[in-house]
């Protein structure tokens, strides 16, 4: 895909620009989500998104066919299409209970499950000088599950749901970004997603009006903008590098949240905050490896 071939060769600054548009994009997306939630339901949402984002990626399909169809490693390009889909589809079960800054700190708590999940999955040690930083990062996590003395309540389990699927996803999108496409990338994630959730949108379709389109327009065009960022970013910038820029999404879910619910998180939510970043940069800055 040449659309961005003005970044051909590792640029930290370049990848650190792409990952904070890459989350702006995604920010922007689960905040239409919240916008609409009563007036359609998230299995059209999630359909919505998946269409949406194969029409986006055709031109580009057709343009190198049929060299698109190509993937190297199936597997990883399936298990990233399901994470994806399931990290989305708590994150809008989410964002209808709990608040937009709350739900995506909670889904970028990721980082704090990648080495379980590396140990557990690909079977390397988790270096010991993670664990003040994971149990720090646990604490935060303790701090914003408690906003009304309802610790565990139900919307911040699937924000913390949705953070350990896009731990699996940060993971997988690693490793594909390193011999996929991504034309071919791009459309096996859509297609698989579209593929997935018809049935689900089929017995659950819901478009109140016509504004309700444009917003699902948005969170199609958001995610297809986020997906290409992301990868970009991972290409052109090493993951330990960029990946506490990720973070960037929470001032934007708050500057959102301020100016359109006139909301601001309470004391504790803000420590819970800081140490969930800390950590999670923490954590991305001690696996500086080459696989990290």
């Amino acid at each position: 895909m040449k659309v961005f071939n003005f970044f051909q060769h590792y640029n930290l600054k370049k990848g650190i620009f792409l990952v904070i548009l890459a989350w702006l994009c995604f920010s922007t997306l689960y905040m239409l989500a919240k916008v609409i939630e009563k007036q359609t339901t998230i299995p059209t949402m999630l359909f919505f998104r998946n269409v949406l984002g194969l029409a986006f990626i055709a031109p580009f399909i057709f343009k190198e066919w049929p060299k698109s169809l190509e993937v190297k490693n199936i597997k990883i390009v399936v298990i990233r299409s399901m994470m994806g889909i399931l990290s989305l589809f708590f994150i809008f079960l989410a964002v209808q209970k709990i608040s937009l800054v709350n739900t995506t700190l909670l889904n970028n708590s990721a980082p704090l499950f990648v080495p379980f999940i590396v140990w557990f999955w690909l079977k390397k040690p988790v270096n010991h000088k993670l664990w003040p930083a994971v149990i720090f990062g646990f604490i935060g996590i303790a701090l914003i599950l408690q906003p009304d003395s309802r610790i565990f309540n139900l919307g911040s389990a699937y924000a913390l749901a949705s953070g350990l699927c896009l731990a699996v996803t940060f993971i997988t999108m690693r490793m594909a970004s390193k011999k996929e496409n991504l034309s071919s990338f791009l459309l096996y994630f859509f297609a698989i997603g579209m593929v997935a959730t018809l049935p689900f949108a089929i017995f659950d379709w819901k478009i109140e009006n016509g504004w309700i389109l444009l917003a699902l327009f948005g969170i199609g065009l958001m995610s297809f903008m986020g997906q290409v960022l992301f990868y970009y970013a991972l290409k052109f910038g090493k993951a330990h590098h960029i990946a506490p820029f990720t973070y960037s999404a929470v001032v934007f879910s708050g500057i959102y949240e301020w100016l359109i619910w006139d909301k601001a998180p309470s004391l504790i939510a803000y420590i819970g905050m800081v140490l969930i970043i800390a950590s999670g940069i923490w954590i991305v800055l001690l696996n500086p490896g080459k696989n990290s």
